[in-house]
């Protein structure tokens, strides 16, 4: 049988991630000139390729971010696969970034890590590994769907939720369940999961797990928040208006819409 005579709906995006699994990175140069428009104008090319039937046989998971990488603004695709495909994966990537014309900067072959060596070591490893899987299936569903109010909905989370102790769930379930066909796939105790691996923050002042998604999603995060002790004080929520001035020092070129409603999405 023939690739093009298989249904891919049965090969899963990905599988569960296992902490024997290698990790490898690329490094892509943006396209365009335009910074924040450039980076998810990439994200959007580089989504056929995690359809791809070679790309779901041999890769078991992968998380997508936003990075400065030699002093040049990156899109960081990290991937895991096992000894038995490194090679062919490398190829995959490579072939799809040469047909879409995708600049690679760096490059860090598959090979053994501790990828949650500063966020919780060892006993953190494979759900580490799995959450950041997860959350990126989830992001690039949000941001396909809508850009605006799931980029809102994090830059909120980090200075309204996170800030002031407030529930995840109820700022984050209506959009997830509205816009993530992955997220309504799941299980209530693979929900439930999910939701305590976003909140997991084990070793403080390194940035909390959820700083992955916010990455991902709002394509930067206020790093410096970690490190100061009146971040989670708990403080009041910051209202949109002071946020937008937030993204706007930080030349995020996106504004919140003052009247913008998390459970409205």
């Amino acid at each position: 049988m023939s690739d093009r005579d298989l249904d891919t709906k049965k090969i899963p995006v990905t599988r569960s991630v296992s902490k024997e699994d290698l990790f490898g990175i690329f490094f892509l140069k943006k396209t365009g000139s335009e910074e924040w428009n450039s980076y998810y104008g990439t994200v959007d090319v580089l989504r056929p390729l995690f359809q791809e039937i070679e790309f779901r046989r041999t890769v078991a998971g992968f998380y997508v971010n936003h990075i400065t990488n030699k002093s040049q603004n990156t899109v960081r695709i990290s991937y895991f696969t096992d000894r038995q495909n490194m090679d062919k994966v490398v190829a995959v990537f490579r072939n799809f970034f040469h047909a879409k014309e995708l600049y690679e900067i760096d490059s860090c072959p598959p090979d053994k890590a501790l990828v949650a060596d500063s966020y919780g070591g060892e006993p953190f490893e494979e759900r580490f590994r799995n959450f950041l899987n997860r959350e990126t299936q989830i992001g690039l569903e949000l941001l396909q769907e809508n850009r605006l109010h799931s980029r809102s909905l994090f830059a909120t989370y980090r200075w309204q939720v996170r800030k002031a102790s407030l529930s995840f769930e109820e700022h984050f379930e209506k959009t997830f369940l509205k816009y993530s066909s992955t997220y309504r796939s799941w299980s209530d105790a693979e929900r439930r999961r999910f939701f305590s691996d976003l909140k997991e923050w084990p070793n403080p002042p390194q940035v909390d797990w959820a700083h992955m998604m916010v990455n991902f999603v709002l394509g930067n995060d206020w790093n410096y928040v970690f490190g100061d002790p009146q971040y989670l004080s708990p403080g009041k929520p910051l209202p949109i208006a002071e946020i937008n001035n937030r993204l706007s020092a930080y030349r995020m070129e996106h504004q919140i819409p003052l009247d913008w409603k998390a459970n409205s999405p």
